[in-house]
């Protein structure tokens, strides 16, 4: 189905029962636990309450539990908002660079629509292909902590920009002005600039190919939108290293699962309700607490495999279709395959994509000569 492979988990929120038994992306799999451990204290110590021989006094105040009661639900709300605070960060910064991946090749397009020469074709082909490996990487920057897939093996970096990236990162250029030594994950990471950098090498140099140069409101134009890229990129970046801050976490849970798992001793000072009542009482609790904790949880890190998460690779591909579609209404179907060859999961050393490099190198290797000859 195509909206489970793209998109998050769907639902009616009209459908009262589809939302009450639907088990796609559901909690109850992961709650369910904790209900079934904590109704089995509840029964063991009522048994042991009522033994003769054994004679332990396991009741606690409910009085005194009531006052924790505040404590916990202040701490486990204030935790959901946060972390769904977090959660629409991290999709409105995906969205930034979704949206301006699109907004930057169809403004190319329609600016520089006047130039129809091959040289014209060739840069926006180039500038077509950084985008879309800009975005990317990207991808990979946020699957590496589930894909351990570092951003220079990625198999549509190709061709001159990749030889760059190996350089001036991992190669001998890169350690040598390094201050520490680098992580992968860490190298990974600024992948992405780089390329941002060479796009906007790129986009600067149009007045060599094009007949008639863009106006520098134009560039300008078309330079923010890299900029707004990067500024959704800088916002992951800081989403994936910063976490919510331990000792918070710490403290929260730790309250938590004393809360919870004392809820059966408080329960012992009920004689008025019945023992399944009781059972019931202790189900119910377990599930609204540990059940938002672990929603929290969920939401803390929306990149993974899970149902809730985002599928942000699945919908990048929608990016590059976009993009194809754009190009293909002003340079045809030629250049669209060409692209569409360069960005297929295809390894480097494919001699088909080895001939579709071949004509698109010219412009980055002119600029490398002249920031040497600089």
């Amino acid at each position: 189905d195509f909206v489970h492979a793209t998109y998050m988990v769907t639902y009616d929120s009209s459908n009262h029962v589809g939302v009450l038994t639907q088990m796609w992306g559901s909690i109850w799999p992961k709650v369910l636990p904790y209900c079934v451990f904590n109704v089995c204290v509840m029964i063991g110590i009522s048994y042991l309450s009522k033994d003769q021989d054994v004679n332990l006094n396991l009741q606690i105040s409910a009085q005194g539990h009531g006052f924790i009661t505040i404590v916990v639900a202040f701490l486990v709300v204030s935790r959901v908002n946060l972390a769904m605070a977090r959660f629409t960060e991290a999709r409105n910064n995906l969205e930034a660079m979704y949206r301006q991946t699109r907004e930057l090749i169809q403004d190319i397009c329609v600016l520089s629509s006047h130039g129809t020469s091959e040289q014209a074709k060739q840069w926006r082909h180039e500038i077509a292909y950084q985008a879309l490996l800009l975005l990317r990487t990207t991808m990979v920057v946020i699957d590496y902590p589930t894909d351990f897939i570092a951003a220079w093996d990625i198999p549509e970096l190709t061709g001159d920009v990749r030889e760059d990236i190996r350089k001036n990162l991992i190669g001998p250029r890169g350690r040598r002005w390094a201050h520490i030594e680098r992580g992968e994950w860490e190298n990974t990471m600024r992948v992405p600039i780089r390329i941002a950098y060479l796009l906007r090498k790129t986009i600067h140099a149009n007045g060599q190919y094009l007949r008639v140069a863009l106006a520098v409101p134009q560039e300008i134009k078309l330079l923010a939108s890299v900029d707004s890229f990067m500024g959704g990129y800088y916002g992951i970046r800081k989403f994936l290293t910063t976490p919510v801050p331990f000792p918070l976490i710490q403290m929260s849970r730790t309250f938590l699962f004393l809360y919870i798992f004392t809820i059966p001793f408080v329960l012992l000072t009920d004689t008025t309700s019945s023992f399944a009542a009781r059972c019931i009482i202790v189900f119910l609790i377990t599930f609204g607490f540990v059940g938002l904790e672990l929603v929290a949880i969920d939401l803390d890190n929306p990149f993974g495999d899970d149902a809730n998460d985002f599928n942000n690779s699945a919908m990048a591909l929608t990016a590059y279709e976009d993009t194809y579609l754009t190009l293909y209404d002003l340079d045809g179907e030629e250049w669209v395959n060409k692209l569409r060859l360069k960005m297929n999961d295809r390894e480097p050393n494919d001699p088909e994509r080895i001939i579709a490099n071949e004509r698109t190198s010219l412009l980055f290797k002119e600029g490398m000569a002249m920031d040497m000859s600089a």
